[in-house]
């Protein structure tokens, strides 16, 4: 069953008190504080949004694999209904801790859901769309996950992917991280996303388009050009397009995907 949150009055900042200050944990400042680039947080998101369908944005978002809930309180605040799942328990106290330190997200469109993704406490079609943002490299078996996300669906909804690529497993800071990790958790993974692997899958279980990829430059990986070369590229001059497309399919297989399921109307 959801929980819903409870809205509060945000106290103007400059007045709030030392014991509401104190209690802000440090999840509620999150993506922004945590290390991770901004520039990154917030394309991936915008890229996220514009593959919404705008015909069924009134049907509740499933934010999967939530976090701290960041991406459930961006859709707050753009008026989505959104169900903010994830494993940890500890996802609701950070999500009324960000409705009580600011007004403008509306509490009555945001509810919280304690679960393991591979079997989601959900009826079957009940959301329009879910958001999978860094979520499903740490699932532990894909075909189950989409057997999942199919069922919850509405017929016509559709499901948004951001994350890492084929050598995400093998990458240094990965393996360095997952050491670090099993420390708390032994059953953490980290595993990478294969685009034909997922494809076959999304297939299987129903969704008979498969993906459809969304091939994006990166803040951290983007070419720039001079006015003269950027000129040459649009006129046409080989050498410079191949490099960009090279370079525009490189990240987008091995490094960072952007894809979308749609379930059959």
């Amino acid at each position: 069953m959801n929980t819903p949150i409870a809205h509060t009055t945000q106290v103007a900042l400059p007045g709030v008190s030392q014991a509401v200050q104190s209690s802000i944990i440090p999840e509620v400042t999150e993506p922004f504080l945590s290390g991770r680039a901004s520039s990154r947080l917030l394309f991936d998101f915008s890229v996220m949004a514009s593959l919404l369908k705008q015909s069924i944005l009134k049907e509740p978002v499933l934010d999967f694999g939530a976090g701290t809930g960041w991406i459930s309180e961006f859709c707050c605040r753009m008026g989505l209904q959104v169900v903010s799942f994830d494993i940890d328990k500890n996802l609701q106290v950070y999500l009324e801790k960000r409705v009580l330190m600011d007004h403008r997200i509306d509490g009555r469109l945001l509810s919280f859901a304690l679960g393991d993704g591979h079997y989601m406490p959900f009826e079957s079609g009940r959301f329009g769309h879910f958001l999978c943002y860094d979520t499903l490299h740490h699932m532990h078996d894909y075909p189950q996950v989409f057997l999942e996300f199919f069922r919850i669906l509405r017929k016509g909804g559709r499901g948004i992917f951001v994350e890492p690529g084929a050598r995400h497993s093998s990458s240094p800071e990965t393996i360095a991280f997952v050491e670090a990790q099993k420390k708390h958790d032994p059953n953490w993974i980290e595993r990478d996303v294969v685009l034909e692997e997922i494809d076959k899958i999304a297939r299987e279980v129903g969704f008979k388009k498969g993906l459809t990829i969304v091939p994006m430059p990166h803040p951290s990986n983007l070419i720039e050009y001079s006015v003269d070369d950027w000129t040459k590229f649009r006129a046409g001059e080989t050498l410079k397009q191949l490099k960009f497309t090279d370079h525009l399919s490189t990240i987008n297989y091995w490094d960072r995907v952007i894809f979308y399921v749609d379930k059959p109307e």
